[in-house]
């Protein structure tokens, strides 16, 4: 992992010039105004600007001189790639306001960091024998320079900035506002990063391995005795008829990946065997085969919710990692189990068509061969068929979110009069209703509150009162609050868990029920609010005059 890269002087001319470049097109790409006057439909409208973000970084990442044929041949599998992806996710996208680069964006940054380091291992060695022990350092190592790099571009844009601010100061304003410019800000991160990024791999050596497995051993002796400790209580609740709160297939998850990162930190590729002290050892062997437990419960809980819920996009991506991680897991446990303490020396090997099959899987759910929306809007229906699936508002918003064939869909179930019903009727519209009026408590000696108020639509602040998803407590009286001779509608609400009520008040003109103020009473704490809102309902209240009056402009 440590080694130099001998890079072409030339090779910073390029990168240097895609730089610029990249600056220019994240600047226009990211600009509302230009992405709506480009004219691009949907599934365009984000393409340049995903180019532009990977395309210079892999070159930074990959180039080593201008005149290899497998660098270009690397950097054309990934504009392929990128535009594929892109595509793929913007596929139902007619127009930039309905387009979302996010997911687009996120597989694409799983991907390369997965698939860079092998096309970094065949440039080095012009060999597909790849060894893991390489490729696993270049996952630290490509990590680590894209953090340091990140760094030095972020700390080249404080200088501009810096710069401008002091040029601002001796009246050199031109400078300055070339130098506060969006592009050059942009131009000076970008240039920082891709420069830094090369100039990082032919200079340093890192050399993390021995330190990161160290603090690695440490951690991964902790996750085992967690889970432990988890199985223990699982089989004491599930033996005294104790309920779970829930299987959390999202924790288990990140449970088992942080489980496999730190085995593979502390045991690298094998060729080196590190093996704990020889009474540790048998527990972390042990605790390897405990994992199994973990991934089949994920994958339990997923499938539970798919029971209940059918199939979304959401668990399709959920499902797929915990399947993979299982799969890995699996294949840890029966190393183990043949070679025991020299299970480590198969791990290279299972990684490494680990990390095949991720890469492969990533791309097959970016196809039409896995289409999670298919296969989603598929579950759905076949819920909906078999009474799983309530019809309702939510259920069409999510066929919407599906795409033209969800969209196909819901307007088929629309064509039945009673599913068009349901799914244009709020799912909250079962929910009991109520009203100021059952609500609203009158304050200890106070007149009632006159018709022509309670008759009065859209009273501001109504809502808090009324809710059914808030705890608001409200109170209202009647009170001469500007001391005119004539009675005030004053309406207070409180949040149950606030050290603060408001108030309004309205007064009557020409019929008319007008706000004539608004006002926030504080306190220390919920008590002492509770102290005051309980003399406000007992009608104990002064009328104080405001310090400061307001000012108009004559």
């Amino acid at each position: 992992m440590g080694q130099q890269e001998p890079i072409s002087r030339y090779a910073y001319i390029v990168v240097a010039l895609f730089a610029i470049l990249q600056s220019v097109i994240i600047l226009y790409s990211t600009d509302y105004t230009v992405r709506q006057e480009s004219g691009l439909s949907g599934q365009f409208i984000y393409l340049p600007l995903l180019l532009a973000v990977f395309v210079p970084s892999a070159i930074s990442y990959l180039i080593t001189n201008a005149k290899s044929a497998i660098f270009y041949l690397n950097i054309l599998i990934i504009i392929l790639l990128t535009i594929w992806i892109s595509l793929w996710h913007a596929r139902h996208s007619e127009s930039s306001t309905d387009a979302s680069p996010f997911i687009a964006f996120t597989t694409l940054i799983v991907l390369l960091f997965f698939l860079l380091p092998w096309m970094q291992m065949r440039q080095l060695e012009k060999t597909w024998k790849i060894d893991y022990a390489c490729l696993m350092g270049f996952y630290i190592k490509n990590t680590l320079l894209g953090i340091f790099a990140s760094a030095i571009g972020g700390l080249l844009v404080t200088l501009i900035l810096l710069a401008n601010f002091l040029f601002k100061i001796v009246n050199l304003s031109s400078l300055s506002q070339l130098l506060s410019n969006d592009l050059t800000l942009w131009a000076g991160f970008t240039l920082g990063f891709n420069i830094g990024l090369i100039f990082l791999r032919s200079t340093f050596e890192l050399q993390f391995g021995k330190f990161i497995s160290y603090i690695a051993r440490f951690f991964l002796i902790i996750l085992h005795i967690i889970a432990i400790v988890f199985v223990i209580g699982f089989i004491f609740s599930y033996f005294t008829g104790m309920n779970a709160t829930g299987l959390g297939s999202t924790a288990m998850l990140w449970f088992l990946i942080l489980n496999i990162i730190l085995i593979n930190l502390v045991y690298g590729d094998g060729t080196q065997p590190y093996q704990f002290s020889a009474w540790l050892n048998p527990f972390v062997l042990f605790s390897v085969l405990l994992l199994n437990f973990f991934s089949l419960l994920s994958i339990y809980g997923i499938l539970i919710r798919v029971n209940q819920y059918s199939w979304s996009i959401e668990r399709l991506y959920a499902f797929t990692i915990a399947l993979f991680l299982a799969i890995i897991i699996f294949a840890y446990s029966i190393a183990v189990l043949r070679k025991r303490t020299h299970w480590i020396f198969s791990l290279g090997t299972i990684n490494k068509f680990g990390l095949l099959g991720l890469i492969g899987t990533i791309l097959v759910i970016n196809s039409p061969i896995a289409d999670f929306k298919r296969i989603t809007l598929n579950s759905i229906l076949s819920g909906i068929d078999n009474g799983k699936i309530k019809v309702d508002s939510m259920l069409a918003y999510d066929l919407d979110e599906l795409g033209p064939n969800g969209q196909q869909a819901l307007k088929k179930l629309k064509s039945n009069p009673e599913y068009k019903k349901l799914l244009e009727h709020s799912s909250y519209g079962d929910e009991p209703k109520k009203s100021l009026e059952d609500v609203l408590v009158l304050a200890k000696n106070s007149a009632e509150l006159p018709k022509s108020w309670w008759d009065m639509e859209d009273k501001e602040h109504e809502y808090y009162c009324i809710s059914l998803y808030h705890s608001y407590n409200c109170l209202g009286f009647m009170a001469d609050a500007n001391q005119d001779g004539q009675d005030d509608v004053v309406m207070c609400y409180a949040s149950e868990d606030s050290g603060s009520f408001d108030c309004i008040i309205w007064q009557e003109k020409h019929d008319t029920w007008s706000i004539v103020d608004r006002q926030a009473n504080h306190y220390q704490s919920v008590e002492e609010r509770d102290q005051a809102w309980q003399k406000l309902l007992d009608g104990q209240f002064n009328l104080k005059p405001k310090e400061w009056r307001q000012i108009i402009p004559q």
